[in-house]
């Protein structure tokens, strides 16, 4: 399965949209919004896999039966135990096939169809006609936007860091066997 997952990102986007094209088209899917959202889906799991896998295989499994040793539910282990444990890389691969969709030209262009667009197909058809002020006015806006989110996270992550550093101070005590 993880030798399936991987036919999407090294595939070239070309092939993939060709390849949706047919699909559809055999399917008898109408080329549109949903043509476009069943291809970004498919081709933003692969990437959503590749992040969180990591952190599934560096959870313990200890930890999901010591939680059902200790009377929690599946829903319980699964929103308390393994869900902390693989939320950086839910954030991480929905950042990244986030991007991933934005900047993906050749994929949608195959399939989006009359009368329905997305940004990528609107920025090249605009861009073929000789760069305007709104396709500048555009990228700038999502720069800054990307730009803010970066720096956002960072001080997130420098706050975090602090806390936790806090915290690893207070320990050493308590591992010591020095009473409180």
């Amino acid at each position: 399965l993880l030798s399936l997952n991987n036919v999407l990102i090294v595939s070239p986007d070309v092939i993939i949209g060709a390849s949706f094209l047919i699909l559809f088209t055999i399917a008898g899917i109408k080329l549109g919004f949903a043509s476009v959202l069943l291809s970004h889906v498919a081709f933003s799991v692969p990437i959503a896999v590749l992040m969180i896998l990591p952190h599934l295989q560096e959870m313990s499994p200890t930890l999901t039966d010591a939680a059902r040793d200790l009377g929690a539910s599946r829903k319980d282990v699964l929103t308390k135990v393994i869900l902390p444990i693989i939320k950086p890389g839910i954030f991480s691969g929905f950042f990244m096939a986030l991007t991933y969709s934005l900047d993906d030209f050749a994929v949608t262009f195959f399939v989006t169809g009359n009368g329905y667009s997305t940004l990528s197909v609107e920025i090249y058809s605009r861009a073929r006609q000789g760069v305007s002020l709104s396709i500048n006015a555009l990228s700038t806006l999502i720069f800054l936007f990307t730009i803010l989110l970066v720096v956002g996270y960072y001080f997130l992550t420098l706050k975090k860091n602090r806390h936790n550093t806090a915290e690893a101070v207070a320990e050493p005590v308590a591992e010591a066997g020095v009473p409180r």
